[in-house]
């Protein structure tokens, strides 16, 4: 016997299918319907977004998922701009890498790899090419590249990897198959300095979550997650794919896609699903656009394949709304408070709507949150 609670608490797919029509035609009311993916959380409470913090930079770079390395700094990665001190024209690349020292109140930014003024050339000198995801292993940097081959989604996705924190890259001989159905992978799961702090029985994989390839404008509302043990990142045939938890609590893992089972789903839509390590209590916090840029939805789970809690859902999150698309939103875990009750978030927004509100469109932005205790 095998259980899926973590995507269908909701009820059968049947009644899952008519709560979705429904959805569509209450969105602006959204998030005062009750209609949230998961029940709320008991473990983190009210959240507090101090806009008041609020730092941009790099205008006209975009998606800057992000990653604590082996020397303590923190490293990134942008497209389609000159990252830090270039703009939408001045020093542009397709993708670029950075790192960030210092604290999160007087940061510094390093273009490392491409951009303006860049420590190195680009290793990924044309056109296309976005990072998806970053994560920093066994003092290498890793990053998850879409190489915009094609049309979205119908894109291949390739490893490559830094031993020089970011000075060079290699690529894998081999790429992940695109293809509808096939799994597309994102962000990595983020944890300690250098992925130290993982608990035990997680130990020695690394994890990477992604979503079955759909049609060209079909909606993506599940999110899938592969583990890989660290030791054999570099090979294809080395990728698990989670499929589901056995009665014995225990997760399975099961070679062939096709037997994936969600991890983490959300009728009204998914993007940019992020999800790091909490050492402070202990749980796994994912964020995760249901559309866009102030589509936001914060889960927490004792697993990073649930059973989720909703800590927030949000559809006018910085006053942003549903124009454009929220493209990430990320906790760096070197800027998570200890006691687990707050931290810094960085994270990347697009379109009319991100031109609204705070105004962050399509910029690296930083600001610092709260979040409360949970009710019993």
């Amino acid at each position: 016997m095998q259980t899926d609670y973590q995507c269908h608490w909701l009820g059968p797919t049947t009644f899952r299918l008519a709560l979705s029509l429904a959805v569509l035609a209450v969105a602006p009311a959204l998030a005062d319907s009750g209609l949230e993916p998961y029940p709320p959380s008991k473990v983190w409470g009210p959240v507090v977004w101090h806009w008041e913090t609020l730092q941009t930079a790099a205008p006209g770079s975009d998606l800057w998922p992000i990653t604590w390395g082996g020397d303590d700094h923190l490293f990134s990665a942008w497209g389609d701009g000159g990252g830090f001190g270039g703009t939408d024209s001045r020093g542009r690349v397709a993708l670029g890498f950075a790192r960030l020292e210092g604290r999160p109140e007087n940061w510094l930014g390093f273009n490392v790899n491409g951009g303006w003024q860049p420590e190195h050339p680009s290793s990924f000198p044309g056109k296309h090419g976005k990072v998806s995801g970053l994560c920093s292993l066994g003092g290498v940097l890793y990053a998850n590249v879409n190489l915009q081959d094609d049309t979205w989604p119908n894109v291949h996705h390739q490893l490559a990897w830094s031993t020089n924190t970011g000075a060079s890259w290699q690529r894998a001989d081999w790429r992940f198959p695109k293809g509808r159905g096939a799994f597309q992978p994102g962000k990595f799961l983020a944890l300690g300095r250098d992925g130290s702090g993982v608990p035990k029985p997680l130990a020695g994989f690394a994890y990477l979550y992604g979503f079955r390839q759909p049609d060209t404008r079909e909606e993506v509302r599940d999110a899938y997650l592969a583990r890989v043990p660290v030791q054999r990142l570099r090979e294809a045939s080395a990728y698990a794919y989670f499929a589901g938890v056995g009665s014995a609590g225990l997760p399975r893992w099961e070679s062939n896609f096709q037997l994936a089972r969600p991890v983490l789903c959300d009728p009204h839509g998914l993007a940019g699903v992020t999800v790091v390590f909490e050492p402070g209590r202990q749980r796994f916090l994912a964020s995760a656009f249901h559309a866009g840029p102030g589509q936001l939805g914060l889960f927490d789970a004792p697993t990073p394949w649930g059973p989720w809690t909703t800590i927030l859902y949000s559809e006018n999150w910085g006053g942003m709304g549903s124009a454009g698309e929220g493209l990430s939103c990320e906790f760096p875990a070197k800027w998570l408070r200890p006691q687990g009750d707050g931290g810094w978030c960085v994270f990347s927004v697009y379109g009319d709507g991100g031109k609204r509100g705070i105004q962050a469109h399509d910029r690296f932005n930083l600001v610092r949150v709260s979040f409360g205790p949970g009710k019993p």
